[in-house]
């Protein structure tokens, strides 16, 4: 089940990891300029540690849904907070039910919103693992429902430089890549995962 983005609630949750994370993690951030004006739009980052998710909260200025794993929505307080930063959980084992979360995105995205997967599914540290491209087919099937058009995918390159306290950490966005459908999801998950590993310095 998805849950409402809490606008008052994501900003204070930024604040905050401003005020903790961010004392430890120094963003740099390239490519903003790739970012659509407007949703809807997909933001595809680099996954190798937990603290990607709010490194990416921090980094864009959009307020994003995320895909996140459905174990999370089964601890009582993490729930409702992820739910309250509009989390959408994904069943890794349970295909009808991702297809069943996945269309819950449409109204979302016919409304314009950012939705962040990380289309590695896991964190992988050191290289850029293979993307799911099931995850992107997913998206791609909901093209053309409600008059929704075609999807920008936008890369996102994460890499972290120690420093003497804590990370320096380089978050690059890429142009946007688009597919006209389903069928062309393998080879948008190949392309974006080409971008996602230049862009992080693999």
């Amino acid at each position: 089940m998805s849950h409402s983005l809490s606008p008052t609630i994501y900003r204070l949750s930024r604040w905050l990891l401003r005020q903790t994370i961010g004392r430890v993690f120094t963003l740099r951030v390239e490519g903003l300029e790739h970012l659509p004006a407007r949703g809807p739009a997909i933001i595809c980052p680099k996954h190798q540690r937990w603290e990607d998710i709010p490194v990416i909260g921090i980094a864009l200025p959009p307020l994003p849904h995320y895909i996140a794993k459905v174990e999370l929505f089964r601890q009582p307080v993490v729930r409702e907070f992820i739910g309250a930063l509009g989390g959408v959980p994904v069943d890794r084992q349970n295909p009808r039910a991702t297809l069943s979360s996945f269309r819950r995105l449409l109204p979302l995205l016919t409304k314009q919103a950012f939705i962040v997967v990380f289309p590695e599914g896991t964190y992988v540290t050191g290289r850029v693992g293979p993307g799911k491209h099931r995850l992107i087919q997913l998206l791609l099937k909901l093209q053309g429902q409600e008059g929704l058009g075609f999807l920008p995918f936008v890369p996102v390159g994460v890499a972290y430089e120690p420093r003497a306290w804590g990370y320096t950490v380089h978050v690059k966005l890429g142009p946007p890549l688009m597919a006209p459908g389903p069928r062309q999801a393998q080879a948008l998950t190949e392309a974006l995962m080409d971008r996602i590993a230049r862009l992080s310095g693999f």
